[in-house]
C-alpha cells in the first residue's frame, strides 16, 4: 500500500467558464448616470445653439427666415397637438359616460384632471347595506326534519341562514 491512488469522485464539476461580459452593478449604474447625463448636456446645447441662432436673425432682422423657422415648427407640432386633443375628449367623453346623467351636465365645462378626479370619487361612494341587515325575521321556521320536501326548497335560504347566525 506503499502507492497512493487517487481517490475517483463521483461529483461533476462544471468547467468554469469566464464570462467576459460580467460588469459589476456599481459600473453599470455609473455609465447609465454618466449617459443620461451627457444626453441632457447635449440638448440643452442644441437648445442654446437654436436659441442663439433665433437672436442672431433678429439682431440680423431677418424676420422672413425666422418667421419661416418658426412656421415649421409649429407645424410639427400640430399632429401631437390633434392627437393629444383627440386623447382627451375620447378620455373626457369615457368619464361622462361613468357619471349619473344628472351630473353629466354639471361637469361638463370641468377641466379633464378635475373630472377624472370626481369621477373617481363618484365610484368610490360606499354601497348601503342590504335592507334586511338588523331586522327580525317575522315568522319561526319550524324544525328542518319536520317539513316536507317541497317546503325546504321554498324556505332553503332562510334554512342556511339559521345556521349561520
Amino acid at each position: 500500500m506503499s502507492e497512493e491512488q487517487p481517490i475517483e469522485t463521483d461529483v461533476k464539476q462544471e468547467p468554469v467558464t469566464k464570462d467576459e461580459n460580467n460588469v459589476p452593478i456599481s459600473r453599470l449604474n455609473e455609465v447609465i448616470s454618466e449617459r443620461n447625463e451627457l444626453r441632457d448636456k447635449m440638448i440643452a446645447i442644441e437648445k442654446q445653439q437654436e436659441d442663439n441662432k433665433r437672436a442672431k436673425l433678429q439682431e440680423e432682422e431677418k424676420w422672413q427666415e425666422l418667421n419661416v423657422e418658426l412656421v415649421k415648427e409649429v407645424e410639427s407640432y400640430k399632429p401631437y397637438k390633434e392627437r393629444w386633443e383627440s386623447m382627451d375628449l375620447k378620455l373626457r367623453d369615457d368619464a361622462l359616460a361613468k357619471l349619473p346623467e344628472s351630473k353629466r351636465e354639471k361637469f361638463s365645462n370641468v377641466d379633464t384632471e378635475t373630472l377624472l378626479n370626481i369621477v373617481s370619487e363618484f365610484a368610490e361612494q360606499k354601497d348601503n347595506p342590504p335592507d334586511r341587515q338588523g331586522t327580525v325575521p317575522t315568522q319561526r321556521l319550524a324544525k328542518v326534519t319536520d317539513m316536507s320536501s317541497e317546503e325546504r326548497k321554498r324556505n332553503w335560504s332562510q334554512i342556511l341562514e339559521s345556521y349561520r347566525r
